[in-house]
């Protein structure tokens, strides 16, 4: 089997790029592409408050989304860092989570839940801010029913304390070999460029595009999949520094 392809956009809220947001999804609409989006159910981020907030009911967007059949996540809950701690992954030092105790994390995640489900909207995913979680934090998604997790450094999905990792790698797409493999977009810092990549790498791989929900049919639980995880930290740790 060849690697198959998932597309996620970060940091979706009321106050963002609008207009990249309505340039991917019209490439999306286009070819077919359910992508995974980190919804910010009550987004505080000065820096992401800056960005245009939108005029039109939020929530209606995202539920017209979920409809159609993208993934939603919780992208934490006010997307705030209130540590230095890493996390299990151990890629950014800022946390809304890691390093956070669990009676904290649980109300977060479950005021998060809460406000997704107010405005009509079910999710069964976690994506944490800054890639950054830790053992609190897996526990709180198992006591509110989260039980997906976009994230890891795996080739394929695993299970890991009940909850389905589905590996995140990558942001620019590129051809792979094999794999399954989730490019990480944030639509409020891209240019018109980089859009462009985008749609072209769909054109070229479209039978290869995956759904999230398609991650379960290759979880791969097997010390070769764990092993390529630990190969692939230290490679990309090292590529960061």
């Amino acid at each position: 089997m060849g690697a198959k392809y998932i597309f996620r956009l970060d940091d979706i809220a009321e106050n963002m790029n609008w207009d990249n947001y309505f340039s991917l999804k019209k490439i999306f609409d286009n070819y077919g592409v359910k992508p995974i989006i980190g919804v910010i159910p009550n987004n505080e981020d000065t820096e992401l408050l800056d960005y245009p907030r939108c005029e039109f009911n939020f929530w209606k967007e995202i539920r017209e989304l979920q409809e159609m059949g993208w993934s939603i996540a919780l992208h934490g809950y006010n997307h705030k860092y209130l540590t230095n701690d890493s996390g299990i992954l151990d890629i950014n030092y800022r946390s809304e989570f890691a390093g956070v105790s669990y009676e904290i994390q649980n109300k977060k995640i479950l005021a998060g839940k809460e406000i997704l489900k107010k405005n009509g909207i079910i999710i069964d995913a976690f994506m944490a801010p800054a890639h950054s979680f830790d053992e609190n934090t897996l526990n709180a998604l198992i006591d509110n029913d989260i039980k997906t997790v976009t994230d890891g450094y795996t080739f394929y999905p695993y299970y890991f304390k009940g909850i389905l990792f589905v590996p995140q790698l990558l942001s620019t797409p590129r051809k792979m070999p094999f794999g399954i493999y989730t490019w990480c977009l944030h639509p409020n810092i891209m240019n018109s460029r980089k859009i462009n990549a985008i749609e072209e790498f769909i054109k070229q791989n479209q039978d290869n595009i995956i759904s999230f929900t398609e991650a379960k049919k290759y979880v791969k639980n097997s010390k070769l999949n764990a092993i390529g995880g630990r190969i692939n930290k230290r490679i990309l740790k090292m590529i960061r520094k």
